[in-house]
C-alpha cells in the first residue's frame, strides 16, 4: 500500500498563497497600489492569517525578491564555480554583472519595484544587492590581490556599480537605453579605468 503524500503544514499553504497574490497584484498595479488587504483578499486569507505571516509589505516583497532571485543566484554560482581559472577576476566580475542586468531585463516592468519597497525604499540594502554587493566585493578583492587592477577603493567602487545597477529600471523603461548600451556603459566606466596598463 502506496504512503500517502504528506500534508503541507497550514502555514506554508498561507504563505505561498500570500506571495502568489502579491506578485500577481504587483505585476498588474505597481507596488505603490497595493496593500496588506488587496493582497489577503487576492489570497483569500484572512486578515489575520497573513499578519501571522507578514508584518508589514516590505516583508512580502523581501521573499518575493529572494524567490524570484534564486535562479540568477544559482546560475551565477555555478558559473562561478566552473569558469575558466584564467579567466581574470575582472571580467569574471562583469560576466556576473551581464548575467543580473540580462535577468533583470525580462522582469524590469516590475521586479526592481519589488526589490526597492524590500526595504521600504532604502537604496540597495534588498536580499537581492546585499547578495549583489559580496559578490562584487569579494571579485575586486580578488582583483586587487591579483594584481589585475589598480589600486582602487573597493567599498566605494562596490557601491557605486550597485547604484547604476538599481536603476536598471529606469533606464530601460524611461531613458530608452538598450541592454547593451547600459552595460557598455558600465564596462567602460566601471571596468576600463581599473585595468592596470599592459604597456
Amino acid at each position: 500500500m502506496s504512503e500517502k503524500p504528506e500534508k503541507k503544514p497550514r502555514k506554508e499553504i498561507t504563505k505561498r498563497k500570500v506571495l502568489n497574490a502579491a506578485k500577481e497584484l504587483f505585476i498588474q498595479q505597481g507596488v505603490e497600489s497595493v496593500n496588506m488587504h488587496q493582497i489577503a483578499l487576492t489570497a483569500k486569507v484572512g486578515q489575520a492569517s497573513l499578519y501571522r505571516q507578514y508584518n508589514k509589505l516590505s516583508d512580502i516583497c523581501a521573499d518575493i525578491v529572494r524567490e524570484e532571485c534564486q535562479v540568477l543566484i544559482d546560475d551565477t554560482q555555478y558559473y562561478l564555480s566552473n569558469t575558466n581559472e584564467n579567466l581574470s577576476s575582472l571580467d569574471k566580475l562583469y560576466q556576473v554583472i551581464i548575467k543580473f542586468v540580462s535577468y533583470l531585463e525580462f522582469r524590469v516592468d516590475w521586479i526592481c519595484e519589488v526589490t526597492r519597497a524590500s526595504t521600504n525604499y532604502r537604496p540597495i540594502q534588498s536580499p537581492l544587492y546585499q547578495w549583489m554587493r559580496k559578490i562584487c566585493t569579494e571579485l575586486l578583492l580578488e582583483a586587487v590581490e591579483k594584481g589585475e587592477i589598480i589600486d582602487v577603493d573597493v567599498p566605494f567602487t562596490v557601491e557605486a556599480i550597485l547604484g547604476t545597477l538599481n536603476n536598471v529600471d529606469e533606464q530601460l523603461l524611461h531613458q530608452g537605453y538598450t541592454i547593451k548600451r547600459i552595460l557598455e556603459g558600465i564596462e567602460n566606466i566601471y571596468f576600463n579605468g581599473l585595468r592596470k596598463s599592459t604597456n
